[in-house]
């Protein structure tokens, strides 16, 4: 079996909620770019925690729908 390489166009884009400084991340849900998703500091059904690089404090990629299992990006 073939494996697919799992790729994001926003996950290299994200926001931290306590410093705001850009960010990204290596890893993200196989269908996160295809699922409304937003930010925020409390965890939600569907999340992926955060740590900033800057201020080290952890926050979270939310979805409201399943956006399939987290995979490491392939760079």
């Amino acid at each position: 079996m073939e494996e697919i390489i799992n790729i994001s166009e926003f996950a290299d884009k994200l926001i931290c909620q306590y410093c705001y400084k850009n960010h990204g991340t290596k890893s993200w849900p196989v269908n996160g770019d295809m699922v409304p998703f937003y930010h925020q500091k409390e965890p939600g059904n569907y999340n992926l925690k955060v740590t900033c690089p800057y201020c080290k404090k952890e926050w979270y990629v939310v979805w409201d729908d399943n956006p399939g299992p987290i995979k490491s990006l392939g760079f």
